[in-house]
């Protein structure tokens, strides 16, 4: 795939870094010199230097035949002008980098939905390293209304060879069994061991937490 990734700070350094050692085609474009000089000695990504919010830089990186771009510098006005280009490229995958929370609206008017607001990312990983027992919370959804998240089915949980779809108050998408990963359909059972990826309201999380760890009362 061919991307533009804008912004050579840490999210956009490291996002080309490993886009690139996934054989993508990958233009880093970063506006300041000495910035620009440093990633073109250190990414196997095309480094462009320049103001993206200029078409002519973005037709350089040749925005025409890319098939995504990403807006990650750390000024949302930016990202935003970038991904209105973008649009009117018809780039096909437009994601935006929202640093400051609030301003997703903004870019959702806009039409793009593809959007990573990092400070909103960062308070809830911190959040729930305080309150985790185990599980890992993956996302939150719709403003924190539900929630994905990861548990250990212990020996002693009431999920034990029950139906993957038939778990009451949330939908089990995958399992995590023996290095594997299983896309659960109708006919998948959890087993004792298993890692399994749940999407569910907020407020049933914790009961179905219980439940995978044999916590029922």
């Amino acid at each position: 795939m061919k991307i533009i990734v804008v912004g050579g700070g840490n999210v956009g350094r490291n996002l080309s870094f490993v886009l690139s050692k996934e054989k993508n085609k990958v233009v880093l474009v970063e506006k300041d010199d000495d910035l620009a000089k440093a990633l073109a000695l250190n990414t196997d990504a095309l480094v462009i230097r320049g103001d993206a919010t200029d078409i002519t830089i973005l037709e350089d990186a040749d925005i025409g035949k890319t098939e995504a771009i990403v807006a990650a510098t750390q000024d949302d006005k930016t990202n935003l002008m970038i991904c209105e280009i973008a649009k009117s490229r018809n780039v096909k995958k437009i994601v935006a980098r929202i640093n400051i929370p609030g301003n997703e609206e903004l870019f959702v008017k806009l039409g793009i939905s593809l959007i990573v607001p990092v400070t909103e990312l960062a308070v809830t990983s911190i959040k729930n390293a305080l309150v985790s027992t185990g599980e890992r919370v993956l996302a939150e959804i719709s403003d924190g209304k539900a929630q994905v998240i990861e548990v250990v089915v212990t020996e002693k949980s009431t999920l034990v060879g029950a139906y993957a779809r038939k778990v009451r108050g949330g939908v089990i998408g995958a399992v995590y069994r023996n290095g594997a990963v299983i896309v659960c359909d109708m006919n998948t059972k959890i087993e004792a061991g298993d890692v399994i990826t749940i999407i569910a309201k907020t407020e049933d999380i914790p009961r179905i937490i219980k439940a995978a760890k044999g916590e029922n009362s």
